[in-house]
């Protein structure tokens, strides 16, 4: 059941047309499931320079997941996932996640990521193991 979005917790973003923000969306194309899991993320500053962070999620779905980073990407451009000791281990034969960047807003010096998985990165199977076989 899906809760209806109430306008105070919208913080509406400047259309930025250069830097790529968005206003953040007021509608869900799928649930999202609280959790904390902790990456090494790698990818383009804004000024297309190579960085790689410490970072942990806000929430996450099949699909992709937000992120706080203390950097801010580039514009449309892709974040890799990786584990780091201690951290989210990720499935058996993976090194490495892969995500489009959908979204960015400033948060508390630092920016709240809207990412999007590119292939079949489902972050929920880490976070609720399948009780399958």
């Amino acid at each position: 059941m899906s809760r209806p979005a109430r306008a105070t917790n919208l913080v509406p973003q400047a259309a930025d047309q250069t830097s790529g923000a968005e206003p953040f969306r007021s509608t869900r194309r799928e649930p999202r499931s609280p959790a904390e899991l902790t990456f090494a993320v790698c990818g383009l500053t804004s000024s297309g320079r190579f960085f790689v962070e410490l970072c942990s999620t806000v929430n996450v779905s099949r699909t992709g997941c937000c992120l706080r980073l203390r950097t801010r990407p580039q514009t449309d451009s892709a974040l890799a996932l990786r584990a780091v000791p201690g951290g989210t281990s990720l499935p058996e034969g993976t090194s490495q996640l892969l995500f489009q960047l959908a979204w960015l807003r400033p948060e508390d010096g630092g920016w709240l990521i809207g990412a999007s998985a590119l292939g079949e990165a489902d972050l929920c199977r880490l976070v609720f193991p399948s009780s399958t076989p």
